[in-house]
């Protein structure tokens, strides 16, 4: 008999959902986050600089969003699927894990909701951050850097595991995170689109959420799309190399151990990998707001490189397709100018 060896975290997922998940009990139930629904997505689709003599990039920027990333998407979509499915008599009690977007849009939705929201997070993460969910009341749990995110949900497990009133979001495996950008983002990037055929899809993997589920509406029209996913040279998406708390560009790295996202392993296994280094990113963000005038944060400059370098592949007349994530958080901001000095 052959031992099987168990993943030192849960990595199975659910099959696609067939819809988005419904709003309509979590705004009946929490009147609090209308507002937020209403001003959530609609983000442009933005002309932005790319290769000489190459593709056309067009970027999605996502700090348009009301909590300012592509991850206020993500957890209102948790959100609302935990809300839907909560029965009983007990409150509604939200846990995940995040480096840093997703933690910030929780803890605000949670405010806004009127839910009890804990939430594991990186001892490295900027204090502007943390400062900004601790206002919103979230009861905020500091774990080691050095174990990366694989570190923080395994924080994440053993809390549920002993609080099992918690409702535990694991947004690296609940498929509301592909359906959010499946029938959000991406639906909303194929009509911005129009008649413009898109040669490729890049954007960084974090969970891998955005990139399989634009990728899911956007290959609906067109089955070739080439799809690529950007990750931190320092902690590459599928690495073999150990949990660390080296710098890199946030939100986007591996597992480490040789663990790959669930997303990306199950519905984007042949998707090309990019990567990027933080000073690069670092460098990356200087450089766009030089030329544009525009924030933006550390993956979206590496995912504005990798973009570029994909654009070199195809003609003038092609469209390649990224998103901005966010805009960066002035820490990240105060490293870029260090380093292009």
């Amino acid at each position: 008999m052959t031992d099987t060896v168990q993943p030192e975290i849960a990595l199975t997922v659910e099959q696609p959902l067939a819809e988005a998940p419904d709003q309509a009990i979590a705004l009946d139930r929490h009147p609090g986050l209308r507002e937020f629904a209403g001003r959530l997505g609609d983000t442009p689709l933005v002309e932005v600089p790319g290769p000489p003599g190459g593709a056309k990039v067009l970027a999605k920027y996502e700090f348009a969003n009301p909590f300012g990333s592509v991850k206020d998407r993500t957890a209102f979509a948790l959100v609302c699927r935990a809300i839907a499915a909560h029965t009983g008599p007990e409150p509604l009690k939200l846990l995940d894990a995040s480096a840093g977007n997703m933690a910030r849009a929780l803890a605000g939705l949670g405010e806004l909701a009127g839910i009890q929201t804990r939430l594991v997070i990186p001892s490295v993460i900027p204090p502007s951050l943390l400062t900004a969910m601790e206002k919103t009341g979230a009861e905020i749990e500091l774990a080691d850097a050095a174990g990366g995110l694989l570190g923080m949900i395994k924080v994440c497990e053993k809390i549920a595991a002993d609080d099992p009133g918690l409702t535990p979001l694991v947004q690296h495996r609940n498929m509301a995170n592909v359906a959010a950008h499946e029938f959000g983002t991406g639906k909303e990037i194929l009509e911005q689109l129009g008649e413009h055929r898109p040669a490729a899809w890049v954007s960084a993997i974090g969970t891998g959420g955005t990139l399989a589920g634009v990728r899911r509406a956007l290959r609906t029209r067109w089955p070739d799309l080439v799809v690529a996913g950007v990750t931190p040279s320092e902690m590459p998406y599928g690495t073999e190399r150990a949990p660390h708390s080296e710098p890199r560009f946030a939100g986007a790295g591996g597992f480490g151990n040789g663990l790959r996202q669930p997303f990306i392993d199950t519905q984007l296994p042949g998707a090309e990998q990019l990567h990027v280094t933080y000073a690069e990113s670092l460098r990356g963000m200087v450089e766009y707001r030089k030329l544009t005038g525009t924030s933006i944060g550390a993956s979206a400059a590496a995912a504005w490189l990798s973009a570029k370098k994909v654009a070199e592949r195809f003609g003038p007349g092609e469209v390649v397709v990224t998103l901005f994530a966010d805009a960066g958080p002035e820490e990240d901001w105060v490293k870029a100018e260090q380093t292009a000095g």
